[in-house]
């Protein structure tokens, strides 16, 4: 007599055995694929969360300069379109501080953090009380192509991230590249009186009441003019 082993249940249990391995293989290969993707994420300037980023930080940029500038107007009412140019300053001081805390024509603007190139120059002075978040008065620059060759005072945020100012000038005009002007980041300190910002001689800034450009020393600066002359 002839007796068959029945083999379909240890068939069974080889196929089985063989699905699960290839779910396995299948899981660790997601999960390699994940943990590849968050890397590449976090080493990449270009990722994602730094698009929207710079993206915020432009935005808040332009609207903090247009705060400012709206300041500025409502103070030349109250004392004449040349105060602004010969006694207006970024400060708290009663009757001629932009932040002149009984007129209140504007608030002190604070930026983020994020939105600056990190380290900080050392040509920037840290903000004081009245000048948060690194904005500061110019009233040595004349814009390009903007009313008289005369001085245009402007509110100027400078050593910003790269990809905020690309940001800042393809939102305000398409820009594809950021214009380069003659001066370096210190023409742009904090003084009422610095030297020239170097755009007045610069054609991709021509007609240009605002925008963000790249200094002699590849830094790189907004600039909002807050009164036009």
């Amino acid at each position: 007599m002839t007796f068959k082993l029945d083999t379909l249940p240890q068939r069974r249990a080889g196929k089985q055995q063989g699905f699960i391995q290839a779910i396995l293989l299948f899981g660790i290969a997601l999960m390699a694929a994940i943990l590849g993707g968050f890397a590449l994420a976090n080493r990449s300037p270009t990722s994602q969360t730094d698009t929207e980023q710079a993206k915020v930080n432009a935005s808040v940029a332009l609207k903090q300069g247009s705060d400012l500038q709206t300041g500025v107007l409502r103070f030349g009412n109250d004392f004449g379109s040349s105060a602004i140019t010969n006694t207006m300053d970024f400060s708290s001081t009663t009757n001629q501080g932009l932040f002149d805390p009984a007129a209140r024509y504007a608030s002190p603007q604070v930026m983020p953090a994020s939105a600056f190139a990190s380290p900080s120059d050392p040509a920037i002075a840290a903000p004081s009380t009245y000048e948060a978040g690194h904005w500061y008065l110019n009233k040595a620059t004349a814009a390009n192509a903007i009313g008289t060759a005369a001085v245009d005072p402007m509110a100027v945020l400078p050593d910003l991230r790269s990809d905020v100012c690309a940001r800042i000038d393809n939102m305000l005009y398409g820009a594809s590249a950021i214009p380069v002007s003659t001066g370096a980041l210190s023409d742009w300190a904090n003084a009422t009186t610095p030297a020239d910002g170097g755009i007045s001689a610069v054609a991709a800034v021509a007609g240009w009441a605002e925008g963000c450009v790249q200094t002699s020393d590849a830094k790189y600066v907004y600039f909002k003019v807050v009164q036009e002359n």
